[in-house]
């Protein structure tokens, strides 16, 4: 074996660990989403049930009648928007994790390229 082509296969092994790491990267922050998602749908749940709620009652309800009920709507809307900026914010580290991840698969392939042509002519 060439002396460049030990150099290719070693470029090329560090290539593959630094694509690998940035895959990690990647699901980590894939992971990162699950909480505020987890969030928005106990939000939609929970105002789901409280719609059926006054909607199938034939009396008065207790919560609209104090204000409860508003103030709830309230906190459920605010507790939405903060679990919305933070996907927005998981998002764009996503997009920027993307970036590395495709730059990293690029150099992997690029240098699997030249070593298995660089192979070929030996």
């Amino acid at each position: 074996m060439s002396k460049d082509l030990k150099k290719l296969k070693s470029l090329k092994d560090i290539a593959e660990l630094s694509l690998t790491a940035e895959l990690a990267k990647l699901a980590a922050i894939k992971r990162e989403e699950e909480g505020p998602k987890a969030k928005l749908r106990e939000i939609e749940a929970a105002r789901a049930q409280r719609v059926h709620h006054v909607g199938t009652s034939e009396g008065f309800d207790m919560a609209s009648l104090m204000g409860a009920d508003s103030a709830w709507y309230r906190w459920a809307e605010k507790e939405k928007r903060q679990a919305l900026r933070d996907l927005a914010q998981i998002a764009e580290r996503r997009e920027t994790q993307l970036g590395k991840t495709r730059k990293a698969f690029g150099k992997m392939d690029a240098l699997d390229r030249l070593t298995e042509r660089h192979a070929g002519k030996t």
